[in-house]
């Protein structure tokens, strides 16, 4: 958390009120630049500016350049200011309490840990960059938001709905080195703090039980429970990820061994170990909301004449349903297949179809229920002729149960025959869901 120390270039005009601000007016800096986000620097206006379209400002402790003694001015955006904030009470932070902390000339986005300790000091963690530092109390202030003319606290404002987590939900926090992932910890959200943080208890197995400890972080450092494997042996040279030490850590896969086991080389340490399969998955990456497979031995089905295969459709009101079908014949990157459920127009023979490769997929392994389906399983129901993905809703006995749909947000009922695990066909593997699942 640095400040600048010499003017930035700001290109970006965004349209201002017009006597938004005038010459004198004491202000807040808001930068938009990495590094800086979450910094707010105290500043006055000196006047309007044109280029870019906004104003002119002066600021409280900058100066032009190191030695000098003349402060600097800087033109900005109208968007980049606001009033300064109303003097705070002096009320010590309640715990996860949003505040701003004085640091380097600025006031800096951060979360209290906790009030005042008897030095007078407050521990506040800065969830992006993971750092936690200690400050006098009156260096501390409750953190404001100038939104439609007023004044704000992050408490009378709405979670944002691009917000992917849950309180309960389990996930997977980032563990960093030199500000590389190098393993991912299994924990649950346990709370939800403005705008984009969240407090985690990291879950450890111990002998003893459960262990729990807590951090806040920036949702940027968290993942969902990545799929699972429901049937695999893995290969030389897959990437993968080994559960040492109450995380899954980065590796590659060097030697393969009888009995479901292999020599495992992490990513960022030099020392092999030998593990059995079920401490090892396929590493998958979390990207822009979809997970995308590392592994370099991803398996290409071939679909000849007579292999069962399932098929979907792109078509309104068929999306996300698969439909069993068995392949007549390949002609270059399209399939002529015969389903299993829907028949032609004349309703007397099986419907035949030429599709696309990426609408087809091995049928899925056979995976076998143990004491029924829980709430909040993710299966495939059959229903008008294909499967269709929902959700356990209601367990009503072991051979019946409620499904919900999330695309209809409705739910059926279904018997115990009726239903399945549901499976992704992810990098030539089948993948099972992750079992944190949310209505």
């Amino acid at each position: 958390m640095r400040p600048p120390r010499t003017p930035r270039r700001r290109d970006a005009a965004s349209p201002q009120t017009a006597g938004a601000f005038n010459p004198g007016d004491p202000v807040e800096v808001l930068p938009d630049e990495p590094g800086l986000r979450g910094a707010h620097f105290a500043a006055v206006v000196v006047g309007p500016s044109t280029k870019p379209r906004g104003y002119t400002v002066e600021y409280d402790a900058l100066l032009e350049s190191e030695g000098s003694d003349r402060k600097l001015r800087e033109a900005l955006p109208a968007r980049s200011l606001r009033p300064r904030p109303p003097p705070a009470s002096g009320e010590a932070p309640a715990a996860h309490a949003v505040v701003d902390a004085l640091h380097d000339d600025a006031w800096w986005l951060g979360v209290a840990l906790g009030g005042a300790d008897g030095a007078g000091k407050v521990k506040v963690c800065f969830p992006e960059t993971r750092e936690v530092m200690e400050f006098d109390a009156a260096d501390i202030r409750p953190h404001l938001e100038w939104a439609g003319g007023e004044w704000r606290s992050p408490d009378s404002m709405e979670i944002p709905k691009t917000m992917p987590y849950t309180k309960g939900m389990q996930i997977e926090v980032s563990k960093l080195e030199d500000d590389s992932v190098v393993a991912w910890l299994p924990a649950v959200v346990a709370k939800i703090i403005w705008k984009n943080n969240l407090l985690v208890e990291y879950t450890v197995s111990k002998s003893d039980g459960i262990a729990l400890s807590e951090e806040i972080v920036d949702v940027k450092h968290v993942r969902p429970c990545p799929p699972q494997a429901s049937a695999i042996r893995f290969c030389m040279n897959d990437e993968v990820e080994a559960f040492q030490g109450g995380g899954w850590w980065l590796g590659v896969i060097t030697d393969v061994h009888p009995e479901l086991k292999y020599t495992f080389k992490p990513a960022h340490l030099g020392v092999e170990v030998k593990l059995s399969q079920k401490l090892l998955r396929l590493r998958y990456d979390w990207v822009d909301g979809q997970w995308i497979q590392e592994s370099q031995n991803a398996l290409k089905p071939k679909f000849t004449q007579g292999v069962k295969v399932e098929v979907c459709s792109d078509d309104e009101g068929f999306r996300g349903a698969w439909f069993e079908a068995t392949v007549l014949k390949s002609a270059g990157s399209k399939f002529l297949v015969e389903y299993a459920t829907l028949k032609a127009d004349d309703e007397t023979k099986p419907l035949t179809e030429a599709v696309e490769a990426r609408h087809i997929r091995p049928s899925p392994p056979h995976i076998p229920v143990v004491n029924g389906f829980k709430l909040l399983d993710e299966v495939d129901a059959f229903c008008n002729d294909g499967w269709w993905v929902g959700v356990v809703s209601k367990v009503i006995s072991n051979q019946k149960y409620m499904v919900y749909f999330r695309p209809w947000k409705e739910e059926m009922e279904f018997e115990h025959g009726q239903l399945r695990f549901h499976s992704d066909w992810m990098g030539g593997r089948w993948m099972r869901a992750s079992p944190a699942l949310e209505m």
